[in-house]
């Protein structure tokens, strides 16, 4: 069911605002919202993450994983230091600053990103680097071509399953979830009528959980940038970010690491392979 509202709010050949498009986002959340299924939110932001959140009412479409020899879900060895978990992780990915430094500090779903002197994630025990000094995870990373191994906030949203096979965990992977069917909700009902109150209630419905305020409300009004960054701060590695800039017109803009690009990169490059294998594709423009 959450597919619907995510093909209408992400069709690149819908121009952002258009009326159809937005009410027919609007139209596909509601069935989701007044569904019989009865999703709700979850109680706390962390419980649709962790190691039984099978069970989580916010969860639409679920990837399964088991904590079973190759089916299981292995995101903390892609994050963590290699000192941090059994078997040794493969310290490799970093958030990047602006993701980090975009949150409120009084923001709690800020907390999935590590930073700062670190633990080992199932004993607790302060973790070493591999020269025995304290793990501290630093916001910046100086050099990216000659980054030490203590550089880089680290997601750890989805964290370790108690359970765990090696590096298999429990934790199903959410594809869609009702957090971001209020943002969807939110941003088509904005995009319709600038500032409408009841995107902003959307929205602050989401910061206000049934039992953990995970940010303060805000007061307003709603913008489509607040709902963009709101977007970052809700789904922040559940693979939204790319399809949310290309709407927004500011995927091909320089962060990060990362220089201005052309617009034709936009779309990525249909496999060589596959324009053999059927002469009625052709390769996207500036390719």
């Amino acid at each position: 069911m959450g597919v619907s509202p995510t093909a209408y709010n992400s069709c690149t050949t819908v121009q952002i605002g258009s009326q159809n498009a937005c009410q027919a986002a609007i139209a596909a959340a509601n069935n989701i919202l007044n569904s019989s299924a009865g999703y709700q939110l979850a109680d706390s932001f962390a419980q649709s993450f962790r190691a039984g959140n099978a069970t989580s009412k916010e969860n639409i479409l679920v990837i399964k994983f088991a904590p079973v020899a190759d089916i299981g879900l292995n995101f903390v060895m892609r994050s963590l230091h290699y000192n941090q978990y059994t078997p040794t992780p493969w310290n490799g990915f970093a958030i990047l600053a602006e993701t980090y430094n975009a949150f409120d500090a009084a923001d709690r779903r800020r907390n999935v990103i590590l930073q700062g002197p670190q633990n080992n994630v199932e004993t607790g025990a302060p973790a070493k680097d591999r020269a025995g000094n304290p793990l501290v995870f630093t916001i910046n990373i100086a050099d990216e071509t000659q980054a030490t191994e203590g550089e880089g906030p680290r997601l750890y949203k989805w964290p370790a399953d108690a359970k765990h096979v090696a590096q298999n965990n429990g934790n199903d992977y959410a594809w869609f979830r009702l957090g971001e069917i209020l943002l969807i909700k939110a941003e088509a009902l904005n995009e319709l009528t600038p500032g409408d109150p009841t995107a902003l209630a959307l929205v602050n419905q989401l910061r206000a959980r049934p039992k953990e305020t995970v940010a303060p409300a805000l007061a307003g009004p709603i913008t489509r940038d607040l709902i963009l960054q709101e977007r970052r701060f809700e789904l922040t590695g559940e693979a939204k970010r790319r399809q949310d800039l290309i709407r927004h017109g500011k995927y091909t803009q320089a962060w990060g690491y990362k220089p201005a690009s052309a617009a034709f990169r936009v779309l990525l490059p249909i496999p060589q392979k596959q324009l053999d294998a059927n002469p009625m594709l052709t390769q996207n423009p500036g390719y």
